[in-house]
């Protein structure tokens, strides 16, 4: 069990396999490495987490980008009694907690919320208004509409997901 403090706040952590346990609340975890970064699924929500090198990880306090969001993270003690499962992916399109500015074609979150329903797929042809999900946020149910006609290449949030505001949600090829 390790104390681990992001932002000021300290939680109680410990890695167990393919769970996490945070204050108490075990969480299924799942890793997989895409072009550089670590998309890891904690209780069903997707992040993309960038680490510092292997070199500079045997300290206690780290540098980490979540969902392209820095975080300075403090360890005190041991975090894991055994390594997560990981998936190896060759490549994949970039999104999860991008920016529309990192991610060409990239349709963001306007506010923070949940992710609904996905009303379409990778691979679909929409056009300029087309509705491409549901976010719910402040209690209401909000269209996020495709700016432009083109074709779906990558949905990388999952229904259930909170998102934040700029999130990539879908990420659209033009005509």
């Amino acid at each position: 069990m390790a104390t681990v403090k992001v932002g000021g706040r300290e939680y109680n952590v410990e890695v167990r396999g393919d769970k996490v346990v945070v204050d108490g609340h075990e969480y299924d975890i799942k890793v997989r490495e895409e072009a550089g970064l670590s998309s890891v699924t904690a209780g069903g929500v997707q992040y993309r987490v960038q680490l510092p090198p292997a070199g500079e990880r045997e300290t206690s306090s780290l540098a980490v980008q979540v969902d392209y969001r820095p975080f300075a993270v403090e360890i005190d003690g041991r975090l894991s009694t055994g390594p997560a499962p990981r998936e190896r992916k060759a490549s994949g399109p970039a999104g999860g907690g991008a920016t529309a500015a990192a991610v060409k074609g990239g349709v963001t979150a306007q506010i923070a919320g949940r992710v609904l329903a996905i009303k379409v797929k990778t691979g679909d042809t929409v056009a300029k208004g087309d509705v491409l999900l549901l976010l719910e946020a402040m209690k209401m149910e909000n269209e996020i509409k495709a700016p432009g006609s083109g074709i779906v290449k990558d949905i990388p949030v999952a229904e259930g997901a909170r998102v934040t505001e700029g999130q990539v949600l879908a990420v659209i090829e033009p005509d």
